[in-house]
């Protein structure tokens, strides 16, 4: 067994600057809660974006060939992240799954400084981390549980009660925000009272062509308030 060369702070520093460097500036700042507020009703999660999506993020060790026979998933090396179900963070973290909230365990798939450094150097932090969803993971309150996985298969098994889980293989902002019209404002929303107040001058109209797509709406949102007005439109960060 070894543990990995690099801290859950630095992995969660590099994962989630390398995804909102992906979606920006259509996404807005991810929220980093205190302490205090990680452990209140609504936390359990190491980062949130938007109030749609949540990661928490973890370290596994490394097993090579001595570990094997106690858990041979796939006859080759692997990782394991320990589930305790019991735990106070599981709880809070299973009671963010409801309806439009996606809430995520992230965890490297690489276990040097060397893995870290390279991965950070060619943006492939995400694409090589294992990114499972809370609603497959077991129960709250269901004992101690084992997550064994590896970066040559796209499933994972928890044990002691074995079940095979899939990994999560992309996260995409764009078709979280515009699922419900209800949730408090989404970048999409914005976009389209922006959209509305811009038409108003009939010159934009042609620039604006109604579509039904959240990205390419946001994007020509964005794109005419820079080139014609020169405002930066930010999407608004809600606590």
């Amino acid at each position: 067994m070894k543990k990995c060369e690099f801290s859950e702070t630095q992995f969660s520093f590099c994962f989630t600057f390398e995804y909102i460097t992906r979606f920006y500036p259509f996404v807005p700042l991810p929220i980093f809660p205190n302490t205090y507020w990680e452990g209140k009703k609504g936390g359990g999660y190491d980062v949130k974006i938007k109030g749609n999506i949540f990661f928490q993020f973890k370290i596994p060790t490394y097993h090579d060939s001595v570990y094997r026979p106690y858990w041979d998933v796939f006859g080759h090396d692997y990782y394991k992240m320990k589930l305790d179900t019991n735990g106070k963070q599981y709880e809070l973290l299973k009671a963010l799954v409801r309806p439009f909230n996606k809430v995520y365990y992230s965890v490297p798939e690489f276990h040097t400084i060397t893995e870290l450094y390279f991965n950070y150097s060619k943006s492939s932090i995400e694409s090589n981390s294992g990114i499972f969803a809370l609603n497959y993971l077991p129960a709250y309150g269901s004992g101690k549980h084992h997550l064994i996985f590896s970066p040559r298969h796209n499933w994972a098994n928890v044990f002691s009660d074995p079940y095979r889980i899939d990994k999560v293989q992309n996260i995409n902002p764009y078709e979280i925000f515009a699922e419900n019209d209800n949730l408090e404002i989404t970048i999409y929303s914005q976009a389209l009272q922006l959209r509305s107040l811009l038409l108003e001058d009939v010159e934009n109209s042609e620039l604006l062509e109604e579509s039904k797509d959240p990205q390419t709406l946001v994007k020509s949102v964005h794109s005419l308030l820079l080139a014609k007005y020169n405002v930066h439109w930010y999407p608004i960060i809600d606590f």
